[in-house]
């Protein structure tokens, strides 16, 4: 998975370390003067890829990275375009891009600020770039056989990216384009909805480029704890446990070993409830507030607005949910971890690593030794010696 980012606002001296567990490998396009434009590209650790060359705009307006995928060399690309003069920066970026791909393909994303079709990708059926402009800027889309995901997939319906609270109106300034040649991927491509931004998600979906999951340990939810239901059956099932087992002669360690296997079971079902539950709901809220902004976007009210501010209210409240539970962990793993060996204290210790190696070592006996074998035979000779004087 490739997720691209726009308007970051970070500057070159004050980039955020983004500590992902599922995103770990960040690239950055900063603006070195102030925090404005700015576009990141991240790419998902279960994403097979190598990085075989990238360019990174110095003034924060655009990245390329050239990756083998499933030996297949495909180019990614992400652009935040000014809100002036769009076609003339569009035509050199295009060309700067041609060059860097030489000849691989192209999955371009990012910020336009412009429209490619005002009659169906703007709500107000007008674009403040010009018709010749925009038939420039497709003309370059086309001689570099790059496509329109969203249109291609959905000709003649309207939606739209971006909402001008201010002016309650809509148009589809991001774009997903995609060289030609991968449209036999079976593409798939949709625009979700506004929540924290003014901009809502664009999302592509190529089945030759997908991700390989690894199968993850099983952990116990600590909020199932708090779940009545859950805890109830818990109660019911170790009763019955106990009962069942009462004469049976098993030693108590193995019956308690078969007992955690039991309740895990029972974890394990309560979890997929609540986790269907949580979905269902997000699901009908998500629908619900689909079916405004798609009223919203062909008849503006303010009522309408304000049923879509609601919605979006409830929506966050849940998906904060899961962040609040994230953060605990997190401080669950400092508590316990902060005075034990792991990998935390692995990760600090790592860089250190270097600056405490032992090039030689002067002896009493020996001289200088400079072998790793003879310098830890000197260490565990030192330190045996001075064990047995302390314990003498």
């Amino acid at each position: 998975m490739i997720a691209m980012f726009q308007e970051t606002h970070f500057k070159s001296s004050s980039i955020p370390q983004c500590n992902n567990r599922y995103y770990v490998s960040w690239f950055h396009s900063p603006n070195p003067t102030s925090k404005s434009r700015g576009v990141s590209i991240a790419l998902h650790k279960h994403f097979r890829h190598s990085v075989l060359s990238s360019f990174i705009d110095p003034n924060g307006r655009f990245i390329f990275l050239k990756l083998s995928v499933d030996q297949t060399i495909v180019t990614v690309a992400n652009v935040y375009f000014p809100n002036q003069r769009q076609v003339s920066f569009g035509t050199g970026f295009l060309r700067r891009l041609s060059r860097f791909a030489d000849g691989s393909s192209i999955i371009l994303g990012g910020d336009f600020n412009m429209v490619l079709d005002p009659a169906l990708d703007a709500s107000s059926g007008k674009s403040s770039v010009s018709s010749v402009a925009v038939r420039q800027f497709r003309s370059e889309l086309s001689r570099l056989r790059l496509v329109d995901l969203w249109r291609v997939l959905h000709p003649g319906v309207r939606d739209y990216s971006f909402h001008s609270q201010i002016h309650n109106s809509y148009c589809r300034l991001d774009l997903l384009l995609i060289s030609q040649t991968l449209l036999d991927s079976t593409p798939q491509c949709s625009i979700d909805s506004f929540l924290w931004s003014d901009h809502a998600p664009v999302c592509g979906l190529l089945s030759s480029y997908a991700t390989h999951p690894r199968s993850a340990s099983w952990r116990l939810n600590d909020n199932l704890l708090n779940d009545i239901i859950c805890l109830a059956e818990v109660r019911k099932t170790i009763e019955e446990f106990e009962l069942n087992h009462r004469s049976d002669p098993t030693s108590p360690p193995i019956k308690w070993e078969a007992l955690k296997c039991v309740l895990r079971g029972v974890f394990i079902s309560h979890g997929t409830r609540l986790k269907k539950e949580h979905t269902r709901k997000l699901s009908s809220l998500f629908s619900e507030l689909e079916n405004k902004e798609r009223q919203n976007k062909v008849a503006p009210s303010d009522g309408l607005k304000t049923d879509i501010s609601l919605l979006q209210n409830q929506i966050l409240q849940i998906l904060n949910q899961k962040y609040l539970c994230a953060r605990d962990k997190f401080k669950r793993g400092c508590f316990e971890y902060n005075n034990k060996s792991g990998r935390w204290l692995a990760r600090l210790l790592h860089p250190r690593v270097p600056l405490t190696h032992v090039e030689s070592l002067s002896t009493a006996t020996n001289g200088v030794v400079r072998s790793p074998t003879e310098i830890v035979g000197e260490f565990k000779s030192y330190y045996s010696t001075l064990y047995n004087k302390m314990h003498n």
